[in-house]
C-alpha cells in the first residue's frame, strides 16, 4: 500500500468522526425547539390515558397486579363473597329447615311399625259394694268374713291403689305405615332438590351482584379519567385563549361540556354505591361496608356453542326444581294409594299387666293379652278423600307441564340475550378502539389549532360512552352465560370456581 493511499484513508475516517460528533451535539437542541412547551406532558397524558382505557387491560394502575388465573382458589374475593351469601341467604335456610322437617316426618312414619307402651296409676277410696267386691278380688284379699251377706251389702270404706303397663303392637294397619314412609321418602327427595335449586339461585344472585359492582368500579374509573383529561384540556385552552388561538365562546362551551362529563361521573359513583348496597345485603353486612374486589370483567370470549335445543333438553334433565316437582307428584300418588288402602282391615295386638293393693305391702297381680281386628264396613268420607288426593296429583302434573314450558321460554330469552350481548361486545369493542384513536387524533389537531375545545371534549364524551357501553356488554355477556347455566340446572360450585378464574385475582 502506498503512503498516499494510507493518508487518504486516515483523512476519511477523521472526517466521518467529526460529522458524527456534530450530529450528536445537534440532536437534543433540535427536539427541544420543535416541541411546544406543553406538548410533551400532553403526549404523556394521552399515552397514559390510551393505555389505561384499553378494554383489554385491567383497572387503572392504582390496583395491584393480577395473579395468574390458575392461582385463583377459595381465597378469591368472589368465592369468599359467594360463601357468605350461601350462609346468609334466608330462602336457603328455609329450604334446609324444610328438609329437616321432612326427615322428621319420615321418622314419624317409621314409628308406625313400633309398639306403643303406656303406664298408669290410680288411687280410689269408696264404700260402693260393687267396687268393694271388685277390689277384694283384684287384690287377692278375700277373707271368710267378707263373704257373709252383711259384709257384701255393707262393705264399709275400702281403698285400692292400682298400677300397670299396657302395650299396643301393630300387626297390620291397612298399609298406612308403608305408604306413609314411601310418601316421606319422596318428600325428602323433593326438599333436597328444592334446596339444591335455591343454592343455585343464591349463586346466580352472588355472581350478578359481584359483576355489577365490578362494572360500576370500571365505569367510575373511566369517568374519573375522562374528567381529569377534560380538566387538563381546559387548562390548556386557557393558555391558548390568552394567546388568541381559542375563542372565548368556544372556551365557555367547552367548560359547559366538561361540567356535563363531571355530572356523568357522579352518576357512575352513585351506581357504584347502589351496587355496593346490593352486595352487602346479600352477604348480611351493613349497607355501607366496604367490599374486597379482585380482577376485572372477562374480555370477549366465544361460547357457549351449544344450540338452544340442547340447553332445553339439559334443563329437563338437570333442573332441580323440576325434579322436586316430580318427587312431589310421586309423593301425592303414594297418598292416593294410602287413602284407597283405608278400606282394608287393621289388626293390633295388645297386652297389659297391673298390680292392685290396699296397703302397698300385699296385693294381687294380673295380666291381659289379646288381638283386636277392625273392619271399616262403611266410611262415607273415604271416597271424597280419594278423589281429593287424585285431583291434587293431577294439579301437580299440570304444574310440571307448565314449568317445562316456562323453562323453555326463559332459556330462549337468556339465549337471545347472550347472542345480543355477544354481538354488542364485538361491535363496541371495535368502536371503542376507533373512539380512542379518534380522541388521540383530535387532541393532536386541537394542539395545532385546527380543532376547537368543543370538538375535543365532544370526542372525549363519545369515547367515554363507547367504552362504558363496551364494558356493559361484557358484563351482560357474562351474566347471560351464568344465567344459561342456572336455567339449565348446571350452575354448581364448579361453575362458580370457573367464573372466579375468568375474573382473575390480585395480591391481597
Amino acid at each position: 500500500m502506498s503512503p498516499l493511499r494510507s493518508a487518504r484513508s486516515v483523512l476519511a475516517l477523521l472526517f466521518l468522526a467529526a460529522m458524527a460528533i456534530r450530529g450528536v451535539g445537534r440532536a437534543e437542541p433540535t427536539d427541544q425547539t420543535a416541541s411546544p412547551p406543553e406538548a410533551a406532558p400532553r403526549a404523556q397524558i394521552m399515552e397514559f390515558r390510551s393505555q389505561v382505557r384499553n378494554p383489554q387491560e385491567a383497572d387503572p394502575p392504582r390496583r395491584p397486579a393480577p395473579l395468574d388465573k390458575s392461582a385463583v382458589g377459595s381465597d378469591h374475593p368472589l368465592i369468599r363473597f359467594w360463601k357468605r351469601v350461601q350462609a346468609h341467604y334466608p330462602e336457603l335456610k328455609k329450604k334446609h329447615a324444610k328438609l329437616q322437617e321432612m326427615l322428621a316426618q319420615k321418622a314419624l312414619a317409621t314409628s308406625g311399625f313400633l309398639p306403643r307402651v303406656y303406664g298408669w296409676a290410680d288411687s280410689i277410696t269408696t264404700d260402693n259394694p260393687i267396687f268393694g267386691f271388685m277390689f277384694h278380688m283384684t287384690e287377692r284379699n278375700f277373707s271368710a268374713g267378707d263373704l257373709n251377706l252383711n259384709s257384701l251389702n255393707h262393705p264399709g270404706t275400702v281403698s285400692n291403689q292400682n298400677m300397670g303397663l299396657m302395650a299396643l303392637v301393630p300387626i297390620f294397619d291397612a298399609m298406612q305405615t308403608i305408604d306413609s314412609i314411601r310418601t316421606a321418602k319422596h318428600l325428602i327427595r323433593q326438599s333436597e332438590q328444592e334446596e339444591r335449586f335455591t343454592r343455585m339461585e343464591a349463586s346466580l344472585l352472588a355472581i350478578d351482584a359481584y359483576m355489577q359492582l365490578l362494572l360500576a368500579e370500571r365505569e367510575a374509573a373511566l369517568a374519573r379519567l375522562d374528567v381529569q383529561a377534560s380538566a387538563h384540556d381546559l387548562e390548556q385552552a386557557i393558555h391558548l385563549m390568552e394567546q388568541g388561538l381559542v375563542l372565548g365562546a368556544d372556551f365557555y362551551a367547552g367548560r359547559s361540556m366538561s361540567a356535563s362529563i363531571e355530572q356523568s361521573q357522579n352518576g357512575y359513583v352513585s351506581k357504584r354505591k347502589v351496587a355496593l348496597v346490593a352486595v352487602n345485603t346479600l352477604q348480611g353486612e351493613s349497607a355501607d361496608a366496604e367490599v374486597a374486589l379482585a380482577g376485572s370483567i372477562p374480555t370477549l370470549r366465544k361460547g357457549p356453542v351449544k344450540p338452544l335445543e340442547q340447553w332445553v333438553q339439559e334443563a329437563f334433565l338437570y333442573r332441580s326444581d323440576l325434579s322436586a316437582l316430580q318427587s312431589s307428584i310421586a309423593a301425592q300418588h303414594s297418598e292416593v294409594g294410602r287413602m284407597k288402602a283405608t278400606a282394608l282391615p287393621s289388626v293390633n295386638g295388645f297386652a297389659s299387666g297391673m298390680v292392685d293393693s290396699d296397703n302397698f305391702n300385699t296385693g294381687g297381680r294380673s295380666y291381659t293379652v289379646g288381638v283386636l281386628g277392625t273392619v271399616p264396613l262403611f266410611d262415607p268420607a273415604r271416597d271424597p278423600k280419594v278423589k281429593q288426593a287424585q285431583a291434587a296429583e293431577e294439579q301437580l302434573r299440570h304444574e310440571a307441564a307448565s314449568l317445562r314450558d316456562l323453562i323453555q321460554n326463559k332459556l330462549g330469552q337468556a339465549y337471545a340475550e347472550y347472542q345480543g350481548a355477544l354481538q354488542d361486545a364485538e361491535i363496541l369493542g371495535r368502536a371503542s378502539a376507533d373512539a380512542r384513536k379518534s380522541t388521540e387524533m383530535m387532541a393532536e389537531l386541537y394542539r395545532e389549532g385546527r380543532k376547537t375545545i368543543v370538538d375535543l371534549l365532544g370526542v372525549r364524551q363519545m369515547q367515554l360512552q363507547t367504552e362504558i357501553g363496551y364494558w356493559d356488554s361484557l358484563a351482560r355477556l357474562e351474566l347471560a352465560r351464568a344465567k344459561l347455566q342456572f336455567l339449565s340446572g348446571q350452575l354448581d360450585d364448579y361453575q362458580v370456581q370457573q367464573i372466579a378464574q375468568e375474573i382473575g385475582g390480585e395480591t391481597p
